[in-house]
């Protein structure tokens, strides 16, 4: 389970860092105000729960379930702020 954790911060990490080069649509912008320094907060986060998912890995001092359910729970709020812009509704 670590190494699924550290695979999936990893990739977090590289998604938040790609999307803080990348001009969000209106809703991400806009209304969930999701700017580049809020990725770049996304990808910091991500780094630091990898690091935490390989220290976990090799020493196994703590349970890694939390930590990993704490990983998921971000990753799902993070990704569900580009859901809603990616209804087609229009603008308001």
């Amino acid at each position: 389970m670590a190494i699924f954790g550290l695979i999936l911060a990893l990739g977090g990490a590289a998604l938040g860092l790609a999307r803080s080069r990348v001009t969000g649509g209106y809703y991400e912008s806009g209304l969930y105000a999701m700017t580049a320094a809020s990725h770049r907060r996304f990808a910091t986060l991500s780094l630091l729960f990898a690091g935490a998912f390989a220290l976990l890995g090799a020493f196994p001092v703590l349970p890694l379930f939390p930590v990993l359910a704490a990983y998921v729970l971000l990753a799902i709020l993070y990704a569900t702020s580009f859901a809603r812009g990616a209804q087609e509704e229009d603008e308001p």
